[in-house]
């Protein structure tokens, strides 16, 4: 019996060694292999990871997996930032390279952590049915211990076309010091600069962590900046406790560029007028951004005809928003013309960097009067009779706004009219001063009874000592005729005179 039973179990495996083996096939295993799992706080990384179907086992068929997605999900502070991946299939031995972005926060603890990956695949299950699968796959990322920086804030006084200081403060948000520290600032634009560089460096020999550091830089902002936000780049290279080195990541160091300073001119008022030297005034207001030290009004050039006694006013320091009045004495030639002129006025000042600096051009519009009368000029005694003659007497008034000395008046007639003593003086005249002058005038017989002009000028010194001509002056004389019936006084006079000298002669030679 026993030998029938050994002799069946031979046969058996004889059989059964002769009978090829059927291959055994694997349904789809997904799992994920990542070569560097270190990411940088304070930026968005790109993690990179290889998704394969390698199911365990000695199998010697896996089947494809088709239609993969991949759901990535946050874990903790870390904010993935990609929705999906999809891959078409995936077979045995064909890994798909996949990234996800992951947003790490500055300050984010140093360790390892597990992002979820919630993976859905369909696989083909051998009997011609299609299978879903939905499995959890965890990627490991680690944030590595050590000093980690943070831009904290940023104030800058530097307007366009100028220059100022640049404060920038950061933080080591990491949880190890750092020691030897450079902080890089650069500039890649071309209206900002550091200094007379595009870039600048600050040193710290130790920066422990949670420690605030404050780096002042000297900035530059061209005149084609515009008044907005600029970006620096910042890096941080130190080294660590254990005397290992290392860098930060590129930072963005946020600038403002500030309006350049302006200033504006309000309450202009004027009382220049031709040929004299009169008031030019108004109020000067800082418009900002800052402040402006030892502010000076200028008067720029005004061309030939007018002339500043002073070419600048100090107003003083002003704050943005602040004004201040100022005044020019200005002379305008007799030469000039009347009405609507433009005056460029500007303000010269300090800036908080302790440059000097001129603000643009302020255009200044004011009018110019007509050039006025020396003199107020009227007649007291200017009515005679045809035929006869007398003082011709005038009051003459100062109308300008300073005294004149020397004054030296004169009388010009035309016939019928004539003159005798035509000049008269006065030592000096005070403003608003009229004095009486007089003069011998008189009228031919024959002159037609009307008004006649008698022109008069006058010669002085103003009150810088220039002798002066004044402009000519017309002053009216009214001639009436002689009364009817009355005789001419100057024939009878000489008349007179004529029977007067020829009874004198026949006396003389009766005598002799």
């Amino acid at each position: 019996m026993k030998r029938t039973i050994l002799v069946v179990l031979i046969v058996a495996s004889l059989l059964v060694s002769a009978v090829p083996v059927m291959g055994l096939t694997s349904n789809p295993d997904l799992r994920t292999v990542t070569a560097d799992r270190t990411i940088t706080p304070g930026s968005v990384n790109e993690v990179s990871f290889q998704l394969v179907n390698d199911p365990d086992g000695p199998d010697d068929d896996v089947r494809t997996a088709t239609s993969v997605r991949v759901r990535p999900g946050n874990t903790g502070p870390l904010k993935v930032e990609t929705n999906e991946l999809f891959v078409p299939e995936l077979a045995d031995g064909d890994p798909a390279d996949l990234s996800i972005q992951v947003d790490v926060p500055k300050d984010v603890d140093s360790g390892t952590y597990r992002i979820p990956l919630r993976i859905t695949y369909e696989y083909d299950n051998g009997a011609g049915s299609a299978v879903e699968r939905r499995v959890t796959e965890y990627l490991k990322v680690r944030v590595k211990p050590g000093p980690r920086f943070t831009v904290v804030d940023t104030d800058s006084t530097a307007a366009v076309n100028g220059q100022g200081t640049l404060e920038v403060t950061m933080q080591n948000v990491g949880d190890r010091e750092a020691l030897d520290s450079t902080l890089t600032l650069s500039s890649a634009s071309p209206d900002i600069s550091l200094g007379s560089d595009k870039s600048s460096t600050r040193f710290v020999d130790s920066w422990a962590e949670g420690e605030n550091r404050t780096f002042e830089f000297d900035a530059r902002v061209s005149d084609a900046a515009q008044p907005s936000n600029y970006s620096l780049d910042a890096q941080v290279d130190y080294e660590r406790p254990d005397g290992t080195s290392g860098s930060s990541t590129s930072l963005t160091v946020p600038m403002r560029a500030l309006p350049e300073m302006r200033f504006s001119v309000s309450d202009v008022s004027s009382s220049l007028r031709v040929g004299e030297t009169n008031t030019l005034s108004g109020t000067v207001t800082n418009n900002g951004p800052k402040v402006a030290e030892d502010a000076v009004v200028t008067f720029e050039d005004p061309g030939p005809t007018v002339s500043p006694t002073e070419t600048s006013v100090a107003v003083g320091s002003l704050d943005a928003g602040e004004s201040a009045q100022f005044s020019f004495e200005v002379e305008v030639t007799s030469s000039a013309d009347s009405g609507p002129r433009q005056f460029d006025l500007a303000v010269d000042y300090w800036d908080e960097e302790g440059t000097q600096r001129q603000s643009d051009t302020i255009p200044t519009r004011v009018d110019v009067g007509q050039e006025s009368a020396e003199f107020d000029v009227e007649p007291v005694n200017g009515t005679f009779t045809a035929g006869s003659g007398g003082e011709f007497s005038v009051t003459v008034t100062n109308t300008r706004d300073y005294t004149v000395t020397d004054v030296s008046a004169k009388i010009y007639t035309d016939s019928p009219l004539s003159t005798s003593d035509d000049e008269a003086f006065v030592d000096e005249l005070e403003p608003g001063e009229s004095r009486e002058l007089i003069f011998q005038l008189s009228a031919d017989g024959s002159a037609t009874a009307k008004t006649y002009p008698v022109k008069m000028d006058f010669q002085y010194d103003d009150d810088g000592g220039d002798t002066i001509v004044s402009d000519t002056y017309q002053v009216p004389v009214d001639v009436r005729s002689a009364p009817d019936g009355g005789l001419p006084v100057v024939p009878i006079a000489i008349g007179v005179l004529v029977v007067l000298a020829a009874g004198g002669f026949l006396y003389y030679r009766r005598q002799g």
